[in-house]
């Protein structure tokens, strides 16, 4: 059996190879997105992970892949812009465990403006695009912090072991430092990382890395999310709770 697994690999890796000296285009996204799906469930698998925050929802597809990848526990999902917010509704339907709230995370409780881009909204932002090359629209939404907020939606928050997922563009580390106060009860982290800022006051990833470092979180895996020309422009990281040097190890 492992002589066949190696020759199967050896064969691909050949091939791969050769559509590489004839200038073929590959489908590195596609296989990149399996490989960071195949990462989240192996580290929910490994810390026991029964609740992931999904933060920045969009119309609830990261949602939707966790379920469609296996992961049965409990999603509560935040997205603050109204139209978005009904389209991952509409996706929570028939699922008792999947749960969402009309809201934006960040550092502070209020109201604020975020830049809506209609044609993608996936790049919907409470901060400024750099560049505006598409139409935007103004929305007023809510803001509150994660450890105001999670103790009323989730009352036994500190028993839990928490996925926290933030895909906010450039709005991450904010979001982090609102969850200052429920921070014990997250193995695992997901968050996207800025090399070249597309909104303006974003952290670069460096930093961004050093503050979830200094939370108490080891990386697991870095991977691009976007390109411009030869170079980065984003990433997302995957991050795990630091064990304790006393901690023993842990069942797969």
């Amino acid at each position: 059996m492992d002589a066949i697994r190696h020759a199967l690999k050896d064969g691909s890796r050949r091939l791969a190879l050769r559509a590489v000296r004839m200038g073929l285009p590959l489908p590195g996204r596609p296989f990149q997105a399996l490989a960071e799906h195949v990462g989240l469930r192996d580290l929910i698998r490994r810390e026991r992970i029964d609740v992931v925050l999904d933060v920045g929802a969009n119309s609830g597809q990261f949602a939707e892949g966790l379920r469609q990848a296996g992961y049965a526990g409990r999603i509560l999902s935040f997205e603050p812009v109204r139209r978005d917010f009904e389209a991952a509704s509409r996706r929570m339907k028939g699922d008792r465990l999947w749960t969402g709230l009309c809201l934006a995370l960040g550092d502070s409780e209020g109201e604020a403006a975020i830049n809506v881009v209609p044609s993608l909204t996936v790049m919907n932002s409470l901060l400024a695009p750099i560049t505006a090359s598409r139409p935007i629209e103004i929305e007023q939404v809510r803001v509150r912090r994660l450890d105001a907020v999670l103790p009323d939606i989730l009352p036994d928050f500190k028993a839990c072991r928490i996925l926290l997922k933030m895909d906010t563009q450039g709005y991450d580390l904010r979001c982090f430092a609102g969850a200052a106060g429920c921070l014990g009860s997250v193995r695992g982290l997901y968050s996207e990382l800025s090399v070249l800022p597309l909104y303006a006051g974003s952290p670069h990833y460096l930093e961004s890395l050093a503050r979830y470092e200094e939370a108490g979180f080891d990386l697991i895996d870095l991977s691009v999310v976007s390109r411009r020309a030869d170079a980065i422009q984003e990433m997302n990281c995957l991050m795990r709770r630091a064990r304790d040097a006393t901690e023993g190890p842990r069942l797969a």
